[in-house]
């Protein structure tokens, strides 16, 4: 299905209920509504849309326009992004949707997304700390070159309720060794298709934010530009207190300036747009990859030297292997191009070592664990890998 910018409806047929939404990209809303639906475990955790397709027994991922069960998925208009709040707000005025007006309680008397301030301009700005976070926003989805371009906020603030519509932009910030002060990047913004209500118990009440992503075409290196100092002390308070809205302070230009960015799914390789980004990284503490003229390696991979190499995966991600197997066998192929000579590859204990070892016969996997603290559930997969000539294992203290 093509991209559709505009208005959409999903109808539950049991009941009537229905949902008006927005989107500039109608197909990809969809599958964020409908996405691993099967694999819920707590459903009060869940929006009421989310909840109804569950409790009426969808289970799939929708992406085009039908009747999926007990839901019918229509596009009701197509229009420029410029318009779409106006003409969500028409729409579930004409048809008084009853999901939407559950999204956010306890205000069941009133209908959701609320109308008022929906024409005020904001530039709301939300800050992620590299250094404690210990991962750059959308690395997974970059890694995997996957074909997403919506993303998923959640705030305390109660300004979320206003922000249907509205586009909230990203800045970066890291700590890098021998950088005296921290550096800051803008990085992409999220422009809010659905605002929902969500309780958490482990954070209390919070409100849930979804829509799609714009990355800048190549992240802005805030600190060197006229206002900012001005601007992270007095309007973002250093960003010590999350999301802010930022449109009464000049700096804010270099936000708003659409030319900046463009759409996550309108990169052709986002593995090169990251490494890109990491480029602008001195300190390669943080960064996951290297560039050469060819090719993109990744630093999960650690040379020891040319002679005799020793590769180690980052602890950051010794789970990738679950995650996509063929995506880390498709990279090692690379790596076997440029440094003929490895013999040996150091890995953490993980079930997809063995897949690894079967697709390269020729390289030494050594396994890295500690017998003392492993559970028995591992027992089955160690004696699998014993069988396999070319894993050797390492014993931790």
């Amino acid at each position: 299905m093509k991209s559709i910018c505009g208005i959409y409806k999903i109808t539950n047929l049991v009941n009537g209920k229905s949902y008006i939404g927005q989107s500039i990209n109608i197909s990809n809303r969809w599958k964020q509504h409908t996405q691993s639906l099967d694999k819920i475990k707590n459903i009060d955790e869940e929006n009421p849309l989310r909840r109804a397709f569950c409790k009426y027994g969808l289970s799939q991922q929708i992406s085009q326009p039908g009747t999926y069960g007990n839901f019918k998925f229509e596009i009701l208009l197509e229009c420029d992004r410029e318009s779409l709040t106006e003409n969500e707000y028409a729409k579930i005025e004409e048809i008084q949707p009853e999901y939407n007006r559950m999204m956010c309680p306890p205000s069941p008397d009133r209908m959701w997304p609320r109308k008022e301030n929906s024409s005020e301009k904001c530039c709301y700005v939300q800050y992620h700390n590299l250094n404690e976070r210990k991962y750059i926003p959308g690395e997974y989805a970059y890694l995997n070159n996957l074909e997403i371009d919506y993303a998923d906020i959640v705030s305390r603030k109660r300004d979320c309720l206003k922000l249907k519509g509205q586009k909230i932009y990203m800045v970066v910030g890291i700590k890098q060794e021998h950088h005296k002060k921290k550096d800051f990047f803008l990085f992409d913004y999220t422009q809010i298709e659905e605002v929902s209500f969500v309780s958490e118990r482990m954070h209390g009440d919070e409100y849930s934010l979804s829509g799609t992503s714009f990355l800048c075409k190549k992240p802005i290196y805030l600190n060197i530009l006229p206002g900012f100092e001005h601007f992270t002390k007095h309007t973002m308070g250093s960003f010590a207190y999350g999301m802010q809205n930022a449109i009464n302070d000049p700096f804010c230009k270099y936000f708003l300036n659409e030319k900046n960015f463009i759409q996550c799914n309108e990169i052709d390789n986002k593995l090169k747009w990251f490494a890109n980004f990491e480029k602008q990284i001195e300190d390669k503490n943080f960064c996951l990859t290297k560039s050469t003229k060819t090719e993109i390696l990744f630093d999960w991979f650690r040379f020891f030297d040319d002679e005799q190499i020793s590769i180690l995966f980052r602890i950051r991600y010794n789970n990738i292997f679950l995650w996509n197997p063929e995506f880390i066998i498709k990279q090692f192929k690379c790596l076997l191009h440029t440094f003929p000579n490895i013999e040996e590859v150091v890995f953490p204990l993980n079930e997809s070592v063995l897949e690894f070892a079967k697709a390269f016969p020729k390289t030494t996997c050594i396994v890295l664990y500690n017998p003392k603290t492993l559970h028995e559930s591992w027992n089955e997969v160690i004696e699998e890998f014993k069988k396999q000539k070319n894993i050797e294992f390492e014993f931790l203290d």
